[in-house]
């Protein structure tokens, strides 16, 4: 225990140190993350992050991703990072001890100016590393998800949390009553500290689902974004128990294993700072007395480290285990960021259809043919639709028509996956956009726009997407725009069906939908199966259990 204790000290000791540490460093500042867990039954969970930087100078690799409590699957072959030019880069994903990898571009590139934004994910087992376990609440038995993604050096405009429950619903709305129904109830200080909001979406099977989404904006560094909430056990299949439940009874008894107890700070001070320390009951005096020592030194040590670095991601995920009534009773809680009445007046012509329902085959038709009109491609043929890139031009001044223009492949033809992904860069903006916005009236808004926008001239990007919702809304024959409507058929056809259908069905849709465990799942696992164990043995036999906490805990920077 005296060794496991000296190694968490000085993890936390120099993990104080290295706080001091400025959270821009060349050239690039973090601006928000979003993530994302899609969780099974049996507490399998898809991870995902959505990590933005902007950069003014210098060059960005990648950086570190570490601090995390469960054991990550990655899934390489859909990691990627998309700049602001509509640029798509794969990610190299490497890993460098157990609880840390590399996420660099591929291939040696780096990005040197402008917005960047990197896509991720990873399979892990929340059951086995005890942040999804079961409790009991007198005689009713919970599911307790108590999970936070890893802290950040930089602060941060906003951070996003979405938890999707292997849960249907009978509609997607979603009030007191439902909750109640679920018995789906929050800890105190999760109420305090997040706008919460239910945002409806499809599982895989076309079915709605309980989602959950906590936000908060201006995050300063190193925010502990700890979500801890409950809901009626019998909508999983889980194994474990907290150990103050099996408290009066044996597991035989039960048929619950205890659950893994960690972090035994968060009986008392559940999302408190102290709560994410990794201390058992043992190591909890001895701890209380290393802190105390420990901010009478620290100031001093801050003082003479230079330390500059970009990116630490020291995990705070605080384990659920409670003995009796020692946590405190959660709340219900239904409650929406959205500001009645708000209106969204900054979309750009192409957000404005995706909000007022454009089908999104038809949106790309109209994207495809402004495209034309601009000479950024040529079409060679509508039905089915093939086009020439035009040598020498990358990018369109839209962004979003970039995003498409980069699904073109070389033969001509338009690639799905490359479609899907150009949506889901728009949905990404305008969800950006309209987070506390009123999206009905948002929508009314644009749509009493209709008859003054749709007059002007269709020499403008506004004129030209205006002028096709115009014919699109009221009916007005525009032969203008025949190209335009023949693309956005042949696309139609060509294409998931859910590309017919508005913004708000694709949002929800199964394409934005992915269960735990996508198809990669057996190779990555395999993959990090045989990695592990070759740069398991190789780095046991360089580094000892004392190094590896000190460097892991001080050394984290971009590229």
């Amino acid at each position: 225990m005296k060794k496991n204790a000296f190694k968490v000290f000085a993890a936390l000791a120099l993990g104080l140190l290295c706080a001091a540490r400025p959270a821009f460093a060349g050239g690039f500042k973090m601006n928000w993350v979003e993530s994302e867990a899609v969780l099974d039954k049996d507490g399998k969970a898809q991870i995902s992050y959505t990590v933005r930087w902007t950069g003014q100078g210098g060059q960005l690799h990648g950086f570190y991703f570490e601090g995390f409590q469960e054991t990550p699957v990655f899934d390489y072959a859909h990691a990627y990072a998309l700049d602001s030019g509509g640029n798509r880069y794969p990610l190299e994903i490497n890993k460098l001890s157990d609880k840390k990898y590399d996420i660099i571009l591929a291939g040696g590139r780096a990005f040197t100016s402008g917005e960047i934004t990197y896509f991720f994910r990873y399979a892990a087992d929340l059951q086995a590393s005890g942040n999804l376990t079961q409790t009991m609440a007198g005689a009713k038995r919970l599911a307790v998800f108590n999970w936070s993604p890893v802290q950040w050096d930089d602060a941060l405009e906003h951070e996003a949390l979405v938890v999707r429950f292997p849960v249907e619903l009978a509609s997607p709305a979603v009030d007191d009553k439902v909750l109640a129904g679920l018995d789906f109830m929050t800890e105190k200080f999760v109420n305090e500290r997040y706008s919460i909001d239910y945002p409806s979406v499809k599982n895989a099977a076309g079915r709605d689902t309980l989602s959950v989404r906590f936000f908060r904006k201006a995050l300063e560094s190193r925010y502990h974004f700890q979500v801890q909430v409950y809901l009626n056990a019998a909508n999983f299949d889980l194994k474990t128990m907290a150990y103050g439940s099996l408290a009066k009874a044996a597991p035989s008894r039960t048929k619950y294993m205890p659950a893994r107890e960690k972090y035994y700070l968060n009986r008392y001070f559940p999302g408190g700072m102290l709560a994410s320390l990794p201390v058992s009951r043992g190591q909890t005096l001895i701890l209380i007395l290393f802190l105390a020592t420990a901010f009478v030194v620290v100031p001093f040590f801050i003082l003479t480290i230079k330390h500059n670095a970009m990116l630490t991601a020291q995990a705070g995920i605080s384990q659920v285990n409670w003995d009796g009534t020692e946590w405190t009773p959660p709340k219900t809680q239904v409650s929406s960021f959205r500001v009645p009445g708000k209106v969204a007046k900054n979309l750009s012509p192409v957000e404005a259809g995706a909000v007022m329902g454009l089908p999104l085959a038809e949106m790309l038709g109209l994207m495809v043919a402004n495209m034309e009109r601009k000479g950024v491609i040529k079409v060679k043929s509508y039905s089915p639709l093939t086009v020439v890139r035009v040598p020498g031009i990358s990018s369109s001044n839209d962004p979003y028509e970039t995003s498409l223009l980069a699904a073109i492949t070389p033969d001509g033809t338009l690639d799905q996956a490359g479609a899907q992904a150009a949506l889901k860069t728009m949905a990404a903006g305008v969800e950006q956009k309209i987070w506390d916005c009123d999206l009905e009236a948002t929508r009314k808004y644009y749509s009493d726009e209709i008859d003054k926008r749709g007059r002007q001239p269709m020499d403008t990007d506004s004129g030209y997407y205006w002028g096709g919702y115009y014919r699109h809304y009221r009916n007005y024959d525009n032969k203008a725009y025949n190209n335009a409507v023949v693309a956005g058929e042949g696309l139609k056809v060509s294409m998931p069906a859910e590309m017919g259908a508005g913004f708000d069905s694709f949002r929800g849709s199964k394409m934005c939908y992915e269960g735990a465990f996508a198809n990669s799942a057996c190779h990555d696992a395999c993959h990090s199966a045989c990695h592990d164990a070759c740069h398991s043995a190789c780095h046991s036999a360089c580094h000892s259990a004392c190094h590896g906490a000190c460097h892991g805990a001080c050394v984290s920077s971009g590229h």
